[in-house]
């Protein structure tokens, strides 16, 4: 479905259900270049269990308008415009990598309508290698080529996916080439810029869940770490040992079922 914010036609997957807002919503928020998509097995598997479900493009990447937005500060407001133009009072956030620096921006600032709070592979700052900040804004493909490598793990690689000869590197491919010209970069530089994100991990109140891929080249497990002791007391730590940094994709089965079991406990249906 498309909303406008800020004038701005921005695209959202709603998992093959009409959105009802009068349905406890689960939220997901993409990372740096990627798109809804990157979501797809999960916001059906909500959608149809009394779930409504919004998977956004951020403004700039694939279905949404641009220009991208150029800070996670600007990203965590942006993402609470949204919520008060949905007018949604029961809400789950999900955020991988990028999505989860933006999602502890918003909830730390907005946590009224927030239930529960889902963090997948990011510590509380994420800086950015500099051949791959350089790269973004002057060689893409390069850049993209950097991701791809280093964000997948053995699954990744050997396209062990739950989607027989579907690869897991080419759907990343795909997708961070749909974007407008600038997007990774924007992603990307916002990310290294973001220095208060120790900060809004130690203002978050409401139930908090981490999830960590054992062998992430991206979000190294010191920096993970981090952030798991600075969260709430309530926060649940989880470590999927054989995942690299996109454990959604590479470890989709007991990733969804980390991701049910909380959110169906501080977010349930009825």
């Amino acid at each position: 479905m498309y909303i406008t914010i800020n004038n701005k036609k921005i695209f959202a997957s709603t998992g093959g259900k009409s959105f009802d807002k009068k349905q406890p919503l689960v939220l997901f928020i993409h990372g740096s270049g990627l798109d809804h998509s990157f979501w797809g097995l999960y916001s059906r598997f909500f959608a149809f269990r009394g779930y409504s479900v919004l998977c956004i493009d951020l403004p700039g990447h694939t279905h949404s308008e641009g220009p991208p937005l150029s800070s996670i500060e600007e990203m965590g407001a942006w993402i609470n415009d949204v919520i008060q133009e949905i007018n949604a009072s029961k809400v789950s956030v999900i955020g991988h990598s990028q999505g989860c620096l933006i999602s502890m921006e918003y909830v730390s600032k907005f946590p009224k309508q927030v239930k529960s709070l889902s963090l997948i592979a990011s510590g509380y700052e994420t800086p950015v290698n500099s051949f791959l900040l350089e790269a973004a804004k002057n060689k893409p493909k390069a850049a993209i080529d950097k991701m791809m490598s280093w964000g997948f793990g053995r699954a990744g690689h050997f396209h062990q996916g739950t989607i027989p000869g579907n690869s897991m590197i080419a759907g990343g491919y795909k997708i961070t080439q749909g974007n407008v010209p600038n997007a990774l970069y924007a992603d990307l530089n916002a990310c290294n810029n973001y220095k208060d994100g120790k900060k809004a991990a130690s203002n978050i109140t409401v139930p908090c869940q981490l999830i960590l891929g054992g062998k992430d080249q991206m979000a190294p497990r010191k920096a993970t770490m981090k952030l798991a002791s600075i969260l709430p007391s309530s926060r649940k730590l989880e470590i999927i040992q054989e995942s690299g940094h996109m454990v959604p994709l590479e470890t989709p089965n007991r990733c969804r079922d980390l991701l049910k079991a909380f959110i169906f406990d501080n977010n349930p249906t009825s």
